[in-house]
């Protein structure tokens, strides 16, 4: 029996984050949900983890529903000492529930699944060769996504929409620029982005593969806790 602790950058529990992860799982898995923002009014996260002009952003969501930006290497520092205190409760494997690179998160007995490597790794292997559109929640992401994706997939490009819009308007409308350039898949680069995005853009006549973070996630982890 395994205890997995599933750790959002922003407040949990994240059911919309982590359900197409939990699909894959065996029934006995105990599951616990955890945040770097757990306990903080707005007031206090944008204090302490609000997003800086000119340094790394982070989109995600707090448990009024509303979204907030915040600084990702501020949340790197916030995620370690969640996941120290997960290990002290008892977790043996953390899933991240977050695409970003957070370079220097250790473990000292659990297992730690970071979706930014496995993702870009995937996307690598098998998508090697092909054109891929990149949807990412924010403009301000774009450049270091750039970087991040250099490696793995030739000559990426880049569109944005929120995932946490009212809508899926501008989701449809960044697929589309995709398609039209000429993109034989489509990659939403964000855990925020799952089974009903990928859904919404099926039923406007999307036929290309729409891979999602944590469906990846879940088809590479169920295996390894069954």
């Amino acid at each position: 029996m395994h205890t997995l602790t599933f750790l959002t950058i922003g407040q949990a529990p994240r059911p919309d984050l982590s359900e197409a992860i939990e699909a894959h799982l065996p029934a006995t898995a105990r599951i616990r949900h955890a945040g770097v923002l757990d306990g903080l009014s707005r007031g206090e996260v944008e204090l302490r983890f609000g997003a800086t002009e000119g340094r790394a952003t982070l989109l995600s969501r707090l448990t009024d529903g509303s979204s907030v930006t915040l600084d990702a290497d501020a949340v790197g520092a916030g995620l370690q000492s969640r996941i120290d205190q997960e290990e002290d409760a008892g977790a043996d494997v953390v899933v991240l529930l977050c695409t970003g690179a957070f370079p220097g998160l250790r473990t000292r007995r659990a297992r730690l699944v970071e979706p930014d490597a496995l993702v870009t790794g995937y996307v690598g292997t098998v998508l090697r060769g092909s054109r891929v559109g990149f949807v990412l929640p924010l403009p301000e992401q774009v450049t270091e996504a750039r970087e991040k994706w250099r490696a793995a997939v030739p000559d990426p490009a880049f569109t944005t929409a929120s995932p946490y819009a009212d809508n899926d308007a501008a989701l449809l409308a960044a697929a589309c620029t995709h398609l039209e350039a000429g993109a034989d898949a489509l990659m939403l680069d964000c855990m925020g982005y799952g089974a009903r995005h990928r859904r919404s853009l099926r039923a406007a006549g999307i036929t290309v593969p729409v891979l999602t973070p944590g469906a990846l996630v879940g088809a590479a982890l169920g295996p390894l806790l069954s």
